[in-house]
């Protein structure tokens, strides 16, 4: 749930959705008295407003998925609809106004299906407490902003409105609710004193030592049952910092680390105990890919897919890309990411993703980062590479845009299934690859059997192959060996056709130097004017 929305409704749920949940929920310990006092709230028909309190990392985000797994196996107890919505992290408060307005926009085509919808901040807020009362709803929203206003002079000439629609679903959802309000919060937030009595407010507290330990069990650490419980007591029992601790020592850690650490229990400063394991982890990670792609994405404001981090890192050696940038400002740190293969590349996900450092499985297709997690990592990677962008979302945008030419764009989706490459007539995306992989296989065999002409025609559609996959090193190789393998074929459609292709990929690349020269090339081959189309980038 960080990071991205997950709706539930009673009647109408996909799988995907729940199954989400389900995997979220695993390696949850303990907060019985916790989930008791969820299960006490949906049944106390006097209380409609839930309000969870905790720093970050304590582990609400688990709380709320395990205690909606528990719903959805007993047919949500009497739930007319549940929607839960998770607000992406961010580290700054501009993008709080545009935060809310895409919570309030989903959450009205979501209750309200096909309706006019007004266009003040104000006004749709309070259609979505009207439309979120109609009904005995279960509204659950984790990861709330922090935001400060006076919830009792809320006006519609205030200078933000969208921060203060935030504080009048607040009251009018506490005011009356038939169903319940479940907030996930880091700090306490305002509300009209007059509908205090509705609210219950629960402090989410650390986990003991007995069930810190339990937790660096679940994660396959192998130790004394003494060493885990002091291990637990000297991270004060936070849950993120003890995950990742435990990722840490089942993988090759030692506990000689953790023990040199200095330990003092300070639960002032936010992500301090966190912090004291990133820098162990960042030690140990040091000089490997992981930890480059820890730093990108860390730079990024919101989930980004394969295919984004595709764009950006292959973007570097193009013309347009250091025209754009400042000669101050390069990714030259962040050349190894690029030179990987898809498969590498998706090691080194699954890699983050065990470790606990990435907050999204890679077959999702969007990889985030919990915030303590980000703002540490973008600290670091600003003191060790300065000429790095301090947030690359803007680069990415550009990237995005300019190279979206290269890359096909999405097909669409048909239900229950994965994204469609409708394209090169195969189902989903495994089957692209290995379409792929047995293309390379033939376009070796034609080669080594010395099959000119075949080898033309394979290359060509195994460099489409590539594009589809975001692969545009690997595409640009093959569009080179067509026509290497249509000039010693000598024939001129299949020379065409491959010149083409590969004149197409210069250009959009920076190489306009070489795309004069093939196009020359063709002229002096065909005598006449080649019909080829001009592209900008």
């Amino acid at each position: 749930m960080i990071g991205v929305f997950v709706t539930f409704w009673r009647h109408q749920q996909g799988q995907h959705a729940v199954a989400n949940v389900l995997d979220s929920a695993q390696g949850f310990v303990a907060r019985e008295r916790e989930l008791l006092a969820l299960d006490h709230a949906w049944h106390d028909e006097a209380t409609g407003f839930f309000l969870l309190n905790a720093l970050g990392g304590t582990g609400k985000t688990s709380l709320l998925q395990a205690w909606l797994s528990r719903l959805e196996a007993a047919d949500w107890l009497g739930a007319d609809k549940v929607y839960a919505w998770s607000f992406p992290d961010s580290t700054d408060a501009a993008d709080v106004p545009a935060l809310v307005d895409e919570f309030v926009q989903h959450a009205l085509q979501w209750f309200g299906n096909h309706l006019i919808l007004p266009e003040h901040p104000l006004e749709r807020v309070n259609l979505l407490a009207k439309l979120i009362q109609r009904t005995r709803t279960l509204l659950v929203l984790d990861n709330f902003p922090s935001v400060s206003f006076d919830a009792d002079e809320i006006t519609d000439e205030s200078p933000a409105p969208q921060t203060q629609a935030l504080g009048v679903l607040i009251n009018l959802l506490a005011a009356y609710n038939p169903g319940l309000c479940v907030i996930a919060s880091r700090q306490p937030l305002p509300s009209c004193e007059v509908f205090q009595q509705h609210i219950t407010q629960y402090t989410l507290p650390d986990l003991s030592e007995d069930e810190g330990a339990e937790l660096l069990r679940q994660r396959g650490v192998l130790l004394l049952p003494d060493t885990l419980r002091r291990l637990s007591h000297d991270f004060c029992g936070h849950a993120l910092t003890l995950n990742l601790l435990g990722s840490h020592l089942a993988n090759g850690g030692r506990v000689e680390e953790a023990h040199s650490i200095l330990a003092w229990r300070d639960k002032e400063r936010e992500g301090l105990q966190t912090r004291r394991v990133l820098a162990l982890i960042e030690q140990w990670l040091w000089k490997t890919p992981e930890l480059l792609l820890l730093y990108l994405i860390t730079l990024l404001d919101r989930p980004v897919t394969q295919k984004e981090l595709f764009l950006l890192l292959h973007s570097q050696r193009q013309a347009w890309f250091q025209r754009w940038l400042k000669p101050d400002e390069t990714l030259q740190a962040l050349v190894p990411l690029s030179k990987l293969s898809i498969r590498e590349f998706s090691r080194v996900q699954r890699r983050l993703y065990h470790l606990q450092l990435i907050t999204a499985a890679p077959d999702t297709g969007a990889l985030d980062v919990h915030s303590l997690l980000r703002t540490y990592f973008r600290e670091r990677v600003r003191a060790r590479f300065p000429g790095i962008p301090e947030r690359l979302q803007s680069l990415l945008e550009k990237c995005t845009q300019t190279l979206a030419t290269v890359l096909p764009p999405n097909t669409a989706t048909l239900p229950g299934s994965q994204i469609k490459y409708l394209a090169l007539g195969h189902s989903d995306l495994q089957a692209t690859v290995t379409a792929t992989r047995s293309l390379g296989v033939k376009l070796e065999k034609s080669a080594l059997q010395k099959h000119w002409y075949r080898a033309s025609i394979i290359a060509n559609h195994l460099c489409e192959h590539h594009l589809i996959l975001g692969n545009l090193a690997a595409a640009m190789y093959c569009a080179r060996r067509g026509v290497a393998y249509a000039e010693l074929s000598h024939d001129q459609p299949s020379m065409a056709q491959n010149m083409k292709l590969l004149t197409r990929l210069l250009r959009l690349t920076g190489g306009i130097r070489e795309a004069a020269f093939l196009l020359q090339r063709a002229r002096n081959m065909a005598g006449s004017q080649p019909t080829v189309k001009r592209l900008s980038a």
